[in-house]
């Protein structure tokens, strides 16, 4: 009875994570044929991991089900003590996230669509990744703080301490399970967080006039040497609507400037299962060199053109003007083109080890938490948690500072990124060892300035 009580958890925890990855892989696959260029078996190895890291995260819940499985009866009890706390702060934070923004949104949704309640739905559908991504450090820090002080409360952690184990080995259970936290706060980074961020800008913003109709747009490809101007291009939630007032100008790779051709047509529909643009009454002028009098328009009815621009890259905003749009993968397959200005590269190298740091961050905070929740005396723990919030809330002060200085080049990019991870690691330390002291930081520094030990 015993082994299917600590089995039966994770087999349920598997099973769900069969349904998700066989749900979520798929559609997974099907919308990376709307943004990226070419086929899936041409598709760069960083993109390619896209299903594989949703896959990752469906079975998170299992693999620490299973550690869980293998755990002694005090490290299942504080599991179970974190696990409780970090999810009710993480849902409590996330609602309030989700409501404060549905209401300033709440006009936008009633004036622009026909279905509001649908397409409100499905659009923090996709800004579940972000919001996740923007408070999954801080649920953690908050969840840390929360259940050790309980415990502290009810001096069930001097019990445990009594047993022999110190205050790290106590802790491990939160370490682990952070850890799995993290690993899905990385994959939320990876692609679907800054997706997120871009869907926003696309559907609230940049790409829809008041009324709720598509602005023209601009669309320039470097790598096709294309330049797509469309009068009514596809909305976000509707990407494959044609596109209306379309002129395509086709220059020439190799001699700058020189144009060889322009498509001219009222509409454009791109065909996802072949990966083609469908032009409709079209007029279609080949360019001649200076001097010699160029040839009349030909008309065509329709046309299909195997080009390989994908419709979220045309309706989509620029990728160089907010870096926390742009995923991962792209991030590295423009860094690694060697393409743009070297500010440009400066700022996504930047954003690229940020991304890393904060990651490791998840942790930080943990680490962080414990020995400011955790207190030996007979004395309330809110100074130490009062110490712990402010300190993250520093935190978010110093991601803002420290990547503008790697930006602007005054620090390496890798170095701007972790100082705030190195600063708060130093921090921590020190906090467990005046803890372990049995003296609270705000004890020790009157001490200090009395001039005692």
């Amino acid at each position: 009875m015993s082994f299917i009580y600590r089995t039966l958890p994770a087999l349920l925890l598997l099973a769900l994570g069969v349904l998700l990855t066989m749900y979520l892989v798929p559609i997974e696959l099907e919308q990376m044929k709307w943004e990226i260029p070419g086929s899936l078996e041409t598709y760069p190895v960083v993109q390619l991991c896209r299903p594989g890291f949703l896959a990752i995260l469906c079975f998170l819940p299992f693999i620490g089900a299973v550690l869980y499985g293998f755990m002694g009866t005090m490290d299942r009890y504080m599991t179970r003590n974190f696990i409780s706390y970090f999810l009710m702060c993480t849902m409590i934070l996330l609602l309030i996230y989700i409501l404060a923004d549905f209401t300033d949104n709440m006009e936008r949704f009633r004036t622009r669509f026909e279905d509001p309640v649908t397409q409100a739905l499905h659009f923090y559908g996709t800004q579940l990744p972000m919001f996740l991504y923007q408070i999954l450090p801080y649920t953690l820090l908050m969840g840390t703080l929360w259940s050790l002080s309980k415990l502290c409360g009810g001096s069930e952690i001097v019990g445990m301490l009594q047993s022999g184990r110190s205050l790290l080995r106590l802790c491990l259970p939160v370490f682990i399970m952070a850890l799995l936290v993290s690993f899905a706060y990385g994959i939320c980074g990876y692609h679907w967080a800054p997706s997120g961020s871009l869907y926003r800008e696309m559907v609230m913003k940049r790409n829809t006039n008041p009324d709720g109709t598509a602005r023209s747009i601009v669309y320039r490809s470097d790598a096709t040497s294309r330049i797509w101007r469309i009068a009514t291009p596809a909305l976000a939630t509707s990407p494959g609507d044609p596109m209306l007032g379309v002129t395509i100008d086709q220059f020439d790779s190799k001699v700058r400037g020189r144009q060889l051709k322009q498509y001219r047509a009222d509409r454009a529909t791109w065909n996802k299962e072949e990966s083609t643009w469908t032009l409709e009454n079209v007029y279609i002028r080949e360019m001649s060199a200076p001097g010699i009098r160029p040839k009349d328009d030909v008309h065509e009815a329709v046309i299909t053109l195997p080009f390989e621009e994908k419709p979220y890259q045309i309706i989509s905003p620029g990728h160089n003007d907010r870096v926390d749009a742009m995923s991962t993968a792209g991030m590295y397959q423009y860094l690694e083109s060697g393409a743009g200005a070297k500010e440009d590269r400066r700022r996504l190298r930047t954003e690229w080890h940020v991304r890393i740091a904060r990651i490791a961050s998840c942790m930080v905070l943990v680490l962080l938490a414990i020995p400011s929740a955790v207190t030996f005396q007979r004395r309330g723990t809110m100074k130490g948690i009062g110490i712990a919030v402010l300190l993250a809330a520093l935190m978010l002060f110093f991601y803002r500072v420290f990547p503008s200085l790697g930006e602007a080049g005054v620090l390496k990019p890798w170095l701007s990124a972790w100082i705030p991870n190195i600063l708060y690691i130093f921090i921590a330390i020190y906090l467990f060892v005046k803890n372990l002291a049995h003296r609270s930081v705000t004890e020790w520094m009157r001490a200090r300035l009395k001039g005692e030990p």
